[in-house]
């Protein structure tokens, strides 16, 4: 949403809690344009369109994944995730509003 020179308006980085865990893509990731474009169109309800991004990514670089894939980075991923679930249900966070 901005670069490190250039943060955007919604910076996740100044936002963040202390002890909130953060998960970052860059741009040079070949999955990162999708992940981003699917967190978007969920975000504004577009869920058929996040759908069929998904299937594009998995067309794109699923494949290379699948012949040699990358357990070191998943595996922190996964770590990643698990702790994002544990800090959003001991803070109260990460509910859908509406």
């Amino acid at each position: 949403m901005g670069t490190k020179n250039d943060p955007a308006p919604h910076d996740a980085y100044a936002k963040a809690e202390p002890d909130e865990p953060l998960f970052t893509l860059l741009a040079r990731d070949p999955q990162a344009p999708f992940l981003v474009s699917i967190w978007a169109k969920v975000r504004v309800g577009d869920i058929e369109a996040a759908f069929a991004v998904f299937g594009k990514m998995m067309s794109a670089v699923g494949p290379a994944y699948a012949i040699q894939p990358d357990t070191e980075k998943a595996t922190e991923a996964m770590y990643c995730s698990s702790d994002m679930f544990a800090w959003q249900q001991a803070n109260g966070k990460g509910r859908v509003h509406g």
